[in-house]
């Protein structure tokens, strides 16, 4: 099924549906939402400007697909612990010319959000994701211009997502080992907001299962990035796909993150007790 129909078919709150926020065309959406941070809304806007067929779902819900093999190998247990649709992705615009069909998948900016978006892609493209025939029609995106975002979706109509994905990714990483470096990174950072946030509140589910969420992406990139390359396999590995599977297990393993039972653990945060006397 091509890429444009999976997403088009997907029913959004407004219709009684559960399968996202919204889903219909990118002007009409522009016109009902205020959360869109500027450059958002002036790439959306741009888009929408140059082709109003263009649509956009919002908030897409999507499956943990526990059987791929990239999953089993990273065994990373606490995000099986998760129940439903834990995927949401943020933006997917979308649209079709003639008889090409192609999305974006758009992740807000953020320090690492890269790398996020480049796990969601991974994940929905593999083997029991919702586009897993769809990896030549679909980016994936996180940028701080907005320009970047409207030239990546036009050139989705004129070039190879392939060729396309590559050229994002160099904006952010020169490297594998860029890439893992930054991953590290993002991790660490992960487990000091995990700490402090997670004192703060009662309620910690859905926290806790957004942090699960992100280290697993981070595991999942760091693997999925190093299995595809093949410069690694021939000059590192001699083509022993063996041996590059169990290193790209390894460095998935680095990644720090906080344990479900570490979460649940966090002491509540001390709350100073302030007296205040009132004269009379």
């Amino acid at each position: 099924m091509a890429i444009y129909t999976i997403i088009d078919s997907q029913v959004d709150i407004r219709h009684n549906g559960e399968d996202c926020t919204f889903n219909g065309y990118l002007e009409d959406y522009l016109g009902i939402t205020e959360d869109l941070d500027s450059v958002l809304r002036e790439a959306f806007t741009k888009i929408s400007e140059k082709d109003t067929n263009v649509k956009i779902c919002v908030g897409l819900k999507a499956e943990i697909n526990r059987d791929a093999i990239s999953n089993q190998i990273i065994r990373y247990k606490d995000v099986f612990k998760l129940n439903g649709k834990v995927f949401n992705l943020p933006y997917l615009v979308y649209s079709k010319r003639e008889d090409i069909e192609r999305a974006l998948l758009v992740i807000p900016y953020s320090r690492y959000g890269y790398i996020y978006a480049k796990g969601f892609y991974y994940c929905v493209t593999e083997p029991g994701g919702v586009f897993v025939d769809c990896k030549n029609d679909i980016v994936a995106i996180c940028s701080n211009q907005a320009d970047k975002i409207v030239n990546a979706f036009e050139d989705l109509f004129t070039k190879k997502a392939g060729a396309i994905q590559r050229g994002v990714d160099r904006e952010y990483f020169s490297s594998y080992d860029d890439l893992k470096r930054e991953g590290l990174e993002a991790a660490e950072l992960l487990k000091e907001e995990a700490q402090t946030e997670l004192s703060q509140i009662t309620d910690r589910t859905l926290s806790i299962y957004k942090y699960v969420i992100r280290w697993f992406l981070i595991k999942k990139v760091l693997y999925v990035q190093y299995m595809v390359n093949k410069d690694i396999l021939n000059s590192v590995h001699d083509q022993n796909i063996k041996k590059q599977r169990n290193q790209a297990k390894m460095n998935a393993d680095e990644v720090a993150f906080l344990s479900f039972s570490e979460m649940w653990h966090i002491p509540a945060a001390q709350v100073e007790e302030v007296q205040l006397e009132i004269e009379e």
